[in-house]
């Protein structure tokens, strides 16, 4: 049906382009007015479409700051609502992450989704070490390569303490990152 109209269109004007009166202008006027009905909403639920599969990275509070122990990784879930280009799906989990509060202090957070081919890498506190079962990546708690296929290591996420309601929270800033590749690339 569209290219029906789209032809039309294209027929009318090129009828007016020859006759060159103001009555033409009207008509090509009218034409346009007819087909903007159709062309406005059309562009506009493409352009919608386009922009919802893209994934940005969002703040998440994930854990009390007391709560983490020094030297000791935790894995934390991330739950939100997961939309792509057509659907909405209702809040569930869209990954996970790595948590560790150094002796000084300082909070680091990692994606648990390893940067080879983006299976879930686990913590083996017995060799105080990150693993992924997929390919046998190990990484070390900072985040780096020790062996395996992996091109990279660990994706590190950014990190903040906010205090609420008197309790100091970790809040991570979650994306996802292209796996197989050397560069730290963000998707979306």
């Amino acid at each position: 049906m569209h290219s029906v109209h789209s032809g039309l269109l294209f027929k009318r004007l090129a009828l007016f382009r020859f006759k060159g009166s103001h009555h033409a202008t009207s008509k090509i006027s009218q034409t346009l007015h007819q087909y903007s009905g159709f062309a406005v909403p059309a562009l506009g639920f493409l352009f919608s479409t386009l922009k919802r599969g893209r994934q940005t990275e969002n703040t998440y509070r994930l854990a009390r700051l007391n709560d983490l122990e020094p030297g000791v990784p935790q894995r934390f879930t991330i739950n939100d609502q997961r939309v792509d280009a057509w659907t909405k799906y209702p809040s569930g989990p869209i990954g996970s992450v790595w948590i560790s509060k150094s002796q000084e202090g300082d909070i680091t957070a990692f994606s648990s989704t390893c940067p080879h081919l983006g299976c879930v890498v686990d913590y083996v506190a017995g060799d105080e070490e990150y693993f992924c079962p997929c390919h046998a990546a190990t990484f070390q708690t900072d985040g780096s390569m020790v062996s395996g296929p992996q091109p990279r290591g660990m994706d590190e996420l950014k990190t903040t303490i906010e205090t609420i309601r008197g309790e100091q929270w970790v809040m991570v800033e979650y994306q996802k990152f292209e796996t197989g590749i050397s560069e730290k690339v963000p998707i979306g």
